[in-house]
Formats: structure tokens, sequence, C-alpha cells
């Protein structure tokens, strides 16, 4: 008699299951409740156990195939003895509730040859092993149970899901059994007790209406404007050299002699040559605006929040009249007298972490400005010279944001290489601007 088994429903409203492996093959002898297949469905893997007996003649799919609960698995020349394919509910009941015909080993059945049957009633494998479905075993393993003392109901000695729940259930009600138990319990691997974390401590103070204004700005400025980043760096040994040469010079003129004038020169000369960075973006009329003036903005920091106070017609100016004006600035900042007109009017700005040791960063540009350049510090790094020999430069390290509505990369770019090509030589910037 031809019979044919199909995909059961192994729990937990399974709706199909994947083949993980086939434990029988075309040609096997099979017997009732043995093991035929490894199902994987999305929580367990489990075994399933053939209904029938007799000889496996074919295996509908492949090991690795996803099957529908119902859908054929394998096809046995059996003796007829086996039962049609089951429904987990109807399977369950079979379990839980033996007939005379499909009396399950229990303590009082006679096991297998290959079997012996421990003092609870379960039998156990040739191996020693209890005899239970992995997921019967993953079960009582969370529960703690040793399926050894767990009598068994199943077919041929198997300890079945309700055989454990029952068990557990009998256990945690009955005293006499608490000192099994607790010696399950202590059997258990320790749990780990995670520490409770403590509560963050903090302490909160109110923005200053300038952090309120720098937090807001802050916001929506990078919201609101598409803002791309080019990286760089230029060795500028010459421009050291300068500096060096000509900073007691300008000390004699009470002059502070920075790296920063310089690149505010070179940068007005920059966006002289390019004029797309020395614009705004008017969005409600549609329109780009191209500045006549160039004023670069310089970011000043101090106690209160971030301020940035304009050189006008930087393009216009010395090295050391810029020096001048942004020490005079950083000077009314810091001291609080600054004035509002005299953080107005900018076009393009400059933001120094260089004297903070700092390197890359990504500026944020400012409202109605299309660009902004970051300065990093000057650090001897080793560079590979025109011979190719490895000789130690002054590298300094540059981050120009721009908004990408309008610049692009391509541009960005372009501008960056002409400003490193003042920094590097401030004899062609001074030819240039």
């Amino acid at each position: 008699m031809t019979e044919i088994f199909k995909m059961p429903d192994i729990g937990e409203g399974m709706a199909e299951g994947e083949i993980s492996n086939w434990l029988v093959k075309v040609g096997d002898q099979v017997k009732t409740d043995d093991s035929v297949a490894e199902v994987q469905n999305d929580k367990l893997l489990q075994e399933i156990l053939s209904p029938y007996s007799g000889k496996v003649t074919k295996l509908f799919v492949d090991a690795g195939t996803t099957v529908e609960v119902g859908a054929p698995l394998i096809e046995f020349d059996g003796d007829g003895s086996g039962a049609a394919a089951e429904s987990a509910d109807t399977k369950k009941a079979a379990v839980s509730e033996p007939t005379a015909a499909t009396k399950p080993a229990t303590v009082d059945s006679q096991p297998a040859a290959a079997e012996k049957v421990t003092a609870a009633g379960a039998a156990t494998a040739s191996n020693g092993n209890v005899l239970a479905m992995p997921s019967v075993r993953h079960f009582a393993f969370e529960k703690g149970i040793d399926l050894a003392a767990v009598p068994a109901t199943g077919r041929h000695g198997h300890i079945t899901m309700d055989d454990v729940k029952n068990f557990t259930a009998a256990t945690t009600a009955a005293p006499v059994q608490e000192a099994a138990a607790t010696a399950i319990e202590t059997a258990k691997p320790a749990a780990k007790t995670n520490p409770v974390p403590e509560p963050l401590k903090e302490g909160r103070v109110p923005m200053t209406p300038v952090r309120r204004a720098i937090a807001k700005a802050m916001a929506t400025q990078n919201a609101t404007i598409p803002t791309v980043t080019n990286f760089d760096q230029i060795e500028v040994s010459k421009l050291v050299a300068h500096r060096k040469q000509f900073k007691v010079l300008a000390a004699d003129q009470n002059i502070h002699l920075t790296y920063l004038a310089y690149v505010a020169k070179a940068l007005a000369a920059t966006v002289k040559k390019f004029p797309e960075l020395n614009a705004s973006i008017d969005m409600d009329k549609q329109e780009i605006v191209y500045h006549d003036d160039i004023n670069i903005g310089i970011a000043v920091s101090a106690p209160t929040g971030l301020y940035v106070p304009v050189v006008v017609h930087a393009d216009q100016k010395s090295i050391m009249t810029i020096a001048s004006e942004i020490a005079d600035l950083a000077a009314s900042v810091r001291d609080g007298s600054i004035k509002g007109t005299q953080m107005q009017g900018a076009t393009i700005t400059i933001t120094n972490i260089g004297s903070a040791r700092g390197t890359w960063f990504t500026p944020i540009i400012n409202a109605k400005e299309v660009a902004i350049l970051g300065l990093g510090s000057i650090v001897k790094e080793p560079i590979i010279s025109d011979d190719g020999t490895i000789v130690v430069g002054q590298m300094m390290k540059l981050s120009l944001s721009y908004d990408h509505r309008l610049i692009d990369g391509m541009l960005g770019q372009t501008s960056v290489n002409y400003l490193k090509s003042l920094l590097a030589d401030p004899a062609y910037m001074l030819m240039e601007v």
C-alpha cells in the first residue's frame, strides 16, 4: 500500500518549513516514529517523525527546499500500518492520549531492543541519550529540567512537550519535590546578573542668548544648504620661512603676523578668480547674487560663543593690514566690545582649528554665503620631493565646504588648487594679488 507523508505542522502556527536535512533516503526501511528529516522553521530546527512504516520509494523535494504544510514529502511502499499524515493538533492528541493500537512506550511498556528505559520512564537511545524532539530538549533546557527525571508518555519512550510541562508544574506545586527542583536550579548555570546602570548624573544650565542664536543658525544652515567638503593639504615650508622672516618686522609695527592673515589674502585672491565662491543664492527669486566686494569673515571663539567679525575689502589690503585688523577684531570679540556692524557683510568665511592642533573637519556654511574655508594645523611630515627623495615638509590641512547648489565638485577642487598654489609660494601670491 502506497502512503504519502505530507509536511506536518510542527507547531506554533507554522505555514512552511525548510527541509534542512533528510535523515532517510530512497530504499530505506522506516518504522513509525523514526526520524526522517530535520525541518527548520523561523524559530527552531526540529526533527519530524514518520507516521508510517515501510520502504521509502520517493523523496519529493531536495534538502534545502522550503515546503508548505500539507505538501508531499515522502512516498512509502508501506505495509499499510500507518495513518494518514497528521496535523500538529491531531498528532499532539495522539501522543498525549495514546490508543491501545499505538500505545506509547511508558514505564510499563516494553522498550525496543536498542533502547533502555530510565527510572522515570523515558527511553534512551543506544548512546544513552534520552529520546526527545529537539524542541522538547530546548524547552527543557530553558526550564532547567533534567530530561532523565521526566516521565515519558510518547511512543517508544519519547518525552513529549506535555511531559516536560506536566513535570514542571508538578515540581513547582508539590512541596515534596522542592528539593529536587532546588537541585535542578542549582545545576543550572548561574544566570548572569547584569548590573543595573546608575541614573546619569547631569547638570543643566540655560543656553545663553548667543548659544541659542548659534544653535538655531547652525541647525538651519546645516538643514537647508546641501554641502560638500573637499579636504586637501599643501606643503607650506616657503610660507613658514616667509612668516618667520617678516614677523619680527611686523612686531616692530605692533602687528602679530599670523598664518591666518596670509590665508585671508590668498582666499580673497581665490574668490576674485572664482566669483562663484563669493556669491549668494536667492531661492525666493531663483537668482544667484555675485558680490562685488570681497569681505572675509573670520570665526573667533570666545567664552560666550563663536563670533564672525569681518575684514572688509580684504582683496584691497596688504597682509600686514589684514593681520592687524584680525588681531583688533579678535580682541574686541574677547573683551565683549565687538559691534554688530563689525560682523556684517561677509561674503566668505574662514574658520581655524589649527591652534587646537586640529586637522580636517566639515565647516558649516554661513547663511547668505556659499563657501567656508577650514584651516587645520601646520605640522612637519615626510613628503616626496621632486627628485624622488623623502624630505621633511611643513604641511597645512585645508577643508573647503561649499554649497553644491551653485558649486560643483570640479570647481570646488580647482579653486582649492589655486589657493594651494598661492599658499605654497608667498612670492607667487604677491604677484597675483
